[in-house]
């Protein structure tokens, strides 16, 4: 299980605080949602969008990997494993207000956090570290929140890919037995360790692309990231419900060994 660390800490500055490079940590993340029963779909939904707006979605799953300052996996995990979903988000809220990382994401700025935002909405939960800076909403930079879908699309200026896609160009094997589409099928048949086994695989192949991405757009020097992917291969690779995506991975490419 994924634990939260211990002091709570609350910065109501507005400005992002300063951070040296030691102290600077990195949380990839995904949610996986159903709809809300409570909430009657419009007819029709929004034009151009095949899913409906971020307060229909009801959070059932936040999977993450802490990385830190040296882009090192730390560790994967469910945040609110166990919780209903206000216990979820009051954890994700506050190890985010507490820990300040940067979030990275694939469509976060799009879906997750638009989502996480409106139910806490919903439960009256505190998410102060969307909202006290610009960081973690503000669309064009990857500082606060790095979104790598957006940031690949250049900003809505190309095509965004699928993340499925972009696993694939690199090494990683994309979806692999669940997709999506099968999330709410496999809640409502009490089948939730699958969806956060899921959720881990999309978490970790996120992680990976943005360490690809960090190489190519020179944050990285190829030693380093072959060090930083070397560990998330082997992070991943410790927990079970990760087992079949790490397998499946092609690590030469991945490692750029040929």
């Amino acid at each position: 299980m994924f634990r939260l660390p211990c002091g709570f800490f609350v910065n109501n500055n507005r400005e992002r605080p300063t951070m040296n490079r030691a102290e600077r940590s990195f949380l990839v993340l995904d949610i996986e949602t159903i709809l809300d029963p409570e909430l009657p779909l419009p007819q029709p939904l929004t034009e151009g969008s095949a899913l409906p707006p971020a307060p229909f979605h009801q959070v059932v799953v936040v999977g993450v990997c802490l990385m830190d300052h040296t882009y090192t996996a730390q560790r994967f995990g469910i945040l609110g494993e166990g919780k209903n979903e206000a216990g979820i988000l009051t954890d994700i809220a506050r190890f985010l207000e507490e820990r300040r990382p940067d979030i990275v994401s694939w469509n976060g700025r799009g879906f997750d956090l638009p989502v996480m935002a409106a139910r806490c909405l919903r439960h009256g939960i505190r998410f102060a570290h969307y909202y006290v800076t610009r960081d973690a909403r503000f669309r064009f930079t990857p500082d606060g929140h790095f979104d790598v879908m957006d940031y690949l699309a250049d900003f809505g200026a190309a095509r965004p890919a699928r993340l499925d896609t972009v696993s694939r160009l690199i090494g990683l094997p994309g979806k692999i037995g669940v997709d999506g589409k099968d999330v709410g099928p496999l809640v409502h048949a009490g089948k939730l360790a699958e969806v956060q086994a899921y959720c881990l695989g999309d978490v970790f192949q996120t992680a990976a692309v943005f360490l690809r991405l960090q190489l190519v757009r020179g944050a990285l020097d190829a030693t380093h990231y072959k060090d930083a992917m070397g560990a998330l291969l082997e992070r991943a690779a410790a927990d079970p419900r990760l087992t079949p995506v790490v397998n499946a991975c092609n690590r030469k490419r991945l490692l750029l060994e040929g």
